[in-house]
């Protein structure tokens, strides 16, 4: 099955969302020393699935998406990553708002930034950027446009996506699975967000065979 991409920020595209006022990270290094972490783990949860079990999350559910981010987390080469670092602080109001584009559950992204954010070395605006910085860089394969359900085996669904990203390999992705469902897609990234091989604890958590891929709910 060919994969069109719907355009690098096609994932938020049926939801009619439009990523403004975010400038790009100013950098990936506090002064002095760097985090002590080596890529990361860009998570896109499937929210058809999610919204099936959590039908009350009305900031996610209530929009129809197809994949939301779920986080961006630093992490180890030889597996998992530094979480609750120091300085988290509160978040802004217009961090919030803008992080909201990507991430539609507000405790999801004061969350996010606790556990995660505070270990990347960027300030809350510059993590949540880098975020969306990450996912503008990714083309989401046509079959996932959270239309028309869909069964597709975790090979395919890999397939799928490197076939309509070019930078990607089959090597910095995994994929996470409720069921018989498609959970997550993990994409590995680089500290300058390019792809890169996934850890050795970061693999595909599927069953054999085909994966439902759950349209929004109508």
């Amino acid at each position: 099955m060919r994969a069109r991409g719907l355009g690098r920020l096609g994932l938020f595209c049926a939801a009619g969302v439009v990523l403004a006022g975010l400038a790009p990270a100013r950098a990936y290094d506090p002064p002095g020393q760097p985090p002590p972490f080596d890529y990361y783990i860009l998570s896109l949860s499937w929210s058809p699935t999610f919204c099936s079990t959590h039908p009350e999350q009305g900031a996610e559910c209530g929009q129809r998406r197809g994949f939301v981010a779920h986080g961006l987390w630093p992490q180890y080469a030889g597996g998992g990553g530094p979480e609750h670092c120091a300085g988290a602080g509160d978040l802004d109001p217009q961090t919030v708002q803008r992080a909201r584009s990507a991430m539609p559950d507000e405790r999801l992204i004061h969350h996010e930034w606790v556990v995660h954010g505070t270990c990347s070395g960027l300030s809350a605006h510059d993590y949540f950027a880098t975020l969306i910085q990450a996912i503008g860089g990714l083309s989401i394969p046509s079959d996932f446009d959270a239309q028309t359900a869909r069964s597709l085996t975790a090979s395919q669904v890999v397939a799928e996506f490197v076939s309509a990203n070019a930078s990607l390999n089959a090597r910095s992705i995994a994929l996470r699975c409720q069921g018989p469902a498609l959970q997550e897609v993990r994409i590995c990234l680089s500290r300058d967000l390019n792809p890169t091989a996934c850890g050795p604890r970061v693999h595909t958590q599927c069953r054999q065979g085909p994966l439902t891929i759950r349209p929004a709910r109508q």
